[in-house]
């Protein structure tokens, strides 16, 4: 097959983005450079591996579980379904809280998943403690996994169990989250890739709040004096998580909050400064 058939075949299964998924799935099936099929978008391409790959994406099983690892903060890591795959506005959750984590403290990164959050943090400064906590297993496995193959396994603390009730005894500097927070009722209405990544990491509950409720609730007394939180939320969540964080302002249990903005311009996180 030609890139241009693969690239037909994908658009055919809905995939969004067909082009550069083919050169992604050439890359990994024939073992050759982005440069070296550019260099002749007529060639045919007889890996078994590229049929088998199609079969996968024709189900609507995402491209990077097929491919079994993902790019996140310029770094590799290794994704499975047991785990939500990492994307590109979360980045912007990792880029602040590097702008505000100081040397020596601790940070706990909770619904973990893969780890892409809390280990890129720890990648780029090297000096903090981090603990990552998933009530899944095989999102922990994952986040050990990543842990190891960037040679960090040894400076994490690793926690199976649900924040909502098996939080450690103890407070952080700063803690940092992306929990599930698409309404129950909307997940039907996903696409079907989406749908295919664990139901336990976008199910937020009936108004998709759960998680965050507690986080902005009770999840701030983990923080130490002067800590910091930042969460994820739902591009259309911004107005609401600003009422309630208001409140919350205004009744002196936090000293300030900032809305973050995505790359597409959308309300996309927040970062919670602790009196």
């Amino acid at each position: 097959m030609t890139i241009n058939e693969i690239i037909s075949a994908l658009k055919s299964f809905g995939a969004d983005n067909s082009n550069e998924e083919a050169y992604l799935i050439i890359e990994y099936a024939e073992g050759i450079s982005r440069a070296k099929i550019l260099s002749d978008r007529n060639k045919s391409y007889t890996s078994p591996r590229i049929l088998e790959i199609l079969e996968k994406r024709k189900k609507r099983i995402p491209l990077q579980y097929i491919l079994g690892k993902w790019e996140f903060m310029g770094k590799e890591f290794f994704v499975c379904p047991d785990c939500l795959i990492p994307r590109p506005d979360t980045e912007i959750l990792v880029e602040r809280a590097l702008k505000e984590l100081k040397s020596g403290q601790s940070v706990a990164d909770l619904c973990t998943g893969s780890g892409c959050i809390g280990l890129s943090l720890l990648l780029y400064k090297s000096d903090i403690s981090l603990t990552l906590m998933d009530i899944s297993r095989g999102a922990l496995n994952m986040a050990i996994k990543n842990a190891k193959s960037h040679g960090i396994y040894d400076r994490c603390e690793f926690i199976l169990g649900d924040i909502l009730k098996d939080m450690p005894n103890k407070k952080f500097d700063m803690i940092v989250s992306n929990p599930p927070y698409i309404p129950t009722r909307d997940i039907e209405f996903l696409s079907e890739e989406v749908k295919n990544e664990p139901r336990l990491a976008l199910d937020g509950g009936e108004n998709g709040l759960d998680i965050i409720e507690f986080l902005i609730g009770d999840g701030l007394s983990y923080l130490n004096k002067g800590g910091k939180m930042l969460i994820e939320f739902g591009y259309d969540q911004g107005e609401i998580i600003d009422t309630r964080l208001s409140k919350i302002q205004n009744d002196g249990k936090i000293k300030s909050y900032e809305i973050l903005r995505d790359y597409g311009g959308n309300t996309r996180a927040v970062i919670i400064y602790a009196n």
